[in-house]
């Protein structure tokens, strides 16, 4: 089923999640000098300020394409979730199209809006799905300054508890592997399809010490933060460690071309989930892969059973 082959090769098998080719704004670059400073002085402390950085997500301009695309949608609200061990103390902005038929829930990525996947909604409309979608903790519309992979999980699982049951789970990038984790306490949809999913969180704490020049003490000490702060070690939330005991027919969709998560990502969780079906693009990269009308087409189909 694959669209695009690509050759195998040492660069297409990293599963390094890669920083984007572009100039550091200046508000890292001085990040980068403080935290360089720091790091001599106090590892730890240089740990403290790197954790804040990587749990908090930047909020960007919502385009018009969104506001327009949610102007047709119904305004819905995620209760927040008052348990001692949630994470979830907002509630959650979200948004629903249509008004019959089974549902079908949107999920964005870091730094992402759930109107991102708005492409998918008029298709899966005219085959007779309601869709819902939500912007995470920290993002878009929704509350809060901090966010990672388990206020995703979380979110969703909020989600499903307060407008499921769902048919379907389409997910882009990070909201995969959120997802992903969501599922080891049990299903949450018939069908799960995954565009550009990472794999691993220690990835992006990679990604993170290495943009800012820290040493590999420094990304231990940030890992042992973050697996205070969740309860959970960052070599845990390893999609291919959960994804063998996992029953949801998946499809998962990868470009070979993706600068941000390596196809070599969605490759491992397809390896590594019983029945996943993996589909490789060529020349949609991160985010143009959300707009392609051959993958929504395969997408729907997927999700109507075709």
């Amino acid at each position: 089923m694959d669209m695009a082959l690509i050759p195998e090769s040492p660069a297409n098998k990293s599963t390094t999640v890669r920083t984007k080719n572009r100039t550091q704004p200046f508000s890292q670059r001085a990040l980068k000098v403080g935290l360089t400073v720091l790091s001599a002085v106090s590892a730890s402390g240089a740990a403290a300020v790197a954790e804040r950085f990587f749990v908090t997500p930047k909020r960007y301009p919502r385009p018009a394409v969104e506001l327009e695309a949610l102007q047709s949608a119904r305004h819905l609200l995620v209760p927040a979730n008052r348990d001692q061990s949630s994470l979830l103390d907002e509630p959650l902005a979200a948004w629903e199209w249509g008004h019959e038929g089974p549902r079908v829930l949107l999920v964005h990525g870091w730094e992402g809006r759930g109107a991102q996947l708005a492409p998918f909604v008029e298709p899966l409309l005219a085959k007779g799905f309601r869709v819902v979608t939500f912007d995470a903790p920290g993002h878009g519309n929704s509350a809060g300054e901090v966010s990672s992979l388990v206020h995703f999980a979380q979110a969703i699982e909020a989600v499903v508890q307060a407008y499921g049951p769902f048919e379907a789970i389409i997910t882009h990038s990070m909201g995969g592997a959120a997802t992903a984790w969501a599922l080891r306490n049990g299903p949450l949809a018939k069908r799960l399809v995954m565009l550009c999913p990472p794999i691993a969180v220690q990835d992006f704490t990679r990604q993170l010490t290495q943009a800012l020049s820290l040493s590999d003490s420094v990304r231990t000490n940030v890992e042992r933060r973050l697996a205070r702060r969740f309860g959970v070690a960052p070599e845990a939330l390893h999609v291919a460690k959960v994804a063998p005991n996992m029953r949801t027919p998946l499809l998962l969709v990868h470009d070979q071309d993706d600068r941000e998560v390596p196809i070599a990502c969605g490759e491992a969780i397809a390896e590594s989930w019983p029945g996943a079906t993996l589909v490789r693009t060529q020349g949609l990269g991160h985010r143009r892969i959300l707009r392609d009308p051959k993958v929504i087409a395969q997408a729907v189909r997927f999700v109507a059973g075709a």
